[in-house]
């Protein structure tokens, strides 16, 4: 069996095109199957004399399954491997959509389609997101932002599944749609797994030998130093089961780390927000007097903004004009002052605005999810972080859209789920802030501790081989 390549770094290119074409159209199959689902949202509802929001928890809960269940997609992808998780995930999303064609009660399609359809969403989308960081540091941002506009394949599903539930009705439609999610095997399938030199490396290092800010692993290039290097590149089989053994449960010391505390808190605010615009823009649009042919395009005006919304962001922030922390709450921002400004849009123009905006701002920010995972806890742990970022989400997303629901039970006004909304996505701007905070001293500490490194090196003592740096440990915090 040949032995796999170990990268000193992500390669930022190379099999990596492959997994971002995988990646794309993997949100392709996940995001457009599921936003999709509002062509069957006035079906289910009259076939089954379910109200509107009971009709509504189908969605709701696929997509809060969708996020939460990455927290068990992710250590099954790193104990079992990503490509059969990926691939069995693509399996059971077909089985979820043939099973919803045998329903007869609301509550079966809130299993089929929620539960099951909805966890085969998170063991796909979570590992093969968390590979692509994997395979990129300098281009990060960026072809998350690509891989992730493969969600715009709503505006080409959406309307062969109005197509398909008028030709063969909603259960031929979901037989049907069951077919095409299979191409997530194929995407599966793609997903070569990369070994880096960091998942060589312990995370649990002696107290005899404290790791620093910049400690780096070195592999000696000298004659003197080839006995040495021999013995290193034989032991990597050793280490690399070692990694994969503390790497297969749930990483809890996540838990301790401040930065990603502070990271995810903010991400469950923003996610409460970021499906109420989405879910609340169309039905107050009618009661504002807009024509109902026409209220649906302003979610088509948003998703088209969004999807472009997620390169431009993706591309700028790795353009380090100013860090992804700050240009991810410069869109939070921007998102909260539209809904805050969202009662003023009374007329067909200004609802198209106000639609614009929503996109640019939500896709915007939601690019830069991941690559902020893994800059703050870096490429090692980045898959275990991804996997309970999603969790948070999971949360925000499955709470928001009942709670603004509730709200407008109450006050017969839309405005206060936007106000709401808008309230959210500014609370979500306070734990961004310590972080940023927290990011200033991580900087500031690590160049003061490799300019006293650099000034107590003595010639005389050097190592002889002639390192040369191949990983870059985390800090603590």
């Amino acid at each position: 069996m040949r032995e796999q390549r170990v990268h000193d770094r992500p390669p930022d290119g190379g099999w990596g095109w492959i997994i971002l074409i995988s990646n794309f159209v993997m949100c392709a199959c996940v995001f457009g199957v599921q936003k999709s689902f509002g062509v069957f949202f006035v079906e289910f509802r009259e076939y089954f004399g379910e109200t509107a929001g009971g009709t509504a928890w189908i969605n709701s809960i696929m997509s809060a399954v969708a996020h939460g269940g990455g927290a068990l997609a992710v250590p099954l992808s790193v104990r079992f491997g990503t490509r059969p998780v990926v691939m069995v995930g693509g399996v059971l999303s077909c089985l979820g959509l043939v099973l919803s064609t045998f329903a007869d009660s609301i509550l079966y399609l809130y299993f089929s389609l929620g539960v099951l359809t909805g966890l085969s969403y998170a063991m796909v989308f979570a590992p093969s997101v968390a590979m692509l960081g994997r395979y990129f540091d300098k281009r990060r941002a960026l072809v998350n932002g690509i891989a992730l506009s493969g969600s715009g394949a709503t505006f080409a599903l959406a309307p062969i599944c109005q197509f398909l539930e008028q030709e063969y009705g909603w259960r031929g439609a979901l037989l049907l749609l069951g077919g095409v999610t299979l191409n997530l095997c194929v995407s599966g399938a793609l997903l070569r797994p990369i070994v880096l030199a960091a998942d060589m490396v312990s995370r649990d290092p002696s107290p005899r030998t404290p790791v620093e800010p910049g400690e780096q692993l070195s592999i000696g290039t000298s004659e003197d130093c080839r006995h040495q290097n021999d013995l290193e590149r034989n032991n990597i089989n050793e280490q690399e089961s070692f990694s994969r053994t503390n790497r297969k449960h749930f990483d809890v010391t996540l838990l301790k780390k401040r930065r990603f505390l502070l990271f995810a808190t903010a991400d469950l605010l923003s996610s409460f927000s970021y499906l109420i615009p989405y879910v609340h823009v169309v039905p107050c649009a009618r009661t504002r007097g807009i024509d109902e042919t026409k209220a649906p395009f302003l979610l088509s005006v948003a998703g088209i903004t969004e999807v472009l919304a997620r390169v431009f962001s993706g591309w700028f922030s790795d353009l380090k004009i100013i860090s992804k922390l700050h240009v991810y709450m410069i869109f939070i921002a921007l998102n909260a002052l539209a809904c805050f400004l969202f009662p003023l849009a009374t007329s067909y123009p200004a609802l198209l605005a106000y639609s614009v905006a929503m996109g640019t701002c939500t896709g915007g920010f939601r690019a830069l999810i991941m690559p902020l995972v893994a800059d703050t806890v870096g490429v090692v742990r980045m898959p275990n972080a991804f996997g309970l970022t999603l969790v948070c989400e999971g949360i925000g997303i499955l709470l928001g859209p009942p709670v603004a629901g509730w709200l407008y039970d109450a006050t017969e006004n839309y405005n206060s789920s936007f106000f709401v909304a808008g309230g959210c996505f500014v609370a979500s701007l306070v734990p961004l802030c310590g972080l940023s905070y927290l990011n200033r001293t991580h900087k500031r500490d690590s160049i003061n501790f490799a300019e006293t490194l650099q000034d107590n090196v003595n010639p005389s003592t050097a190592d002889p081989c002639g390192s040369v740096p191949l990983v870059e440990h985390e800090t603590s915090f």
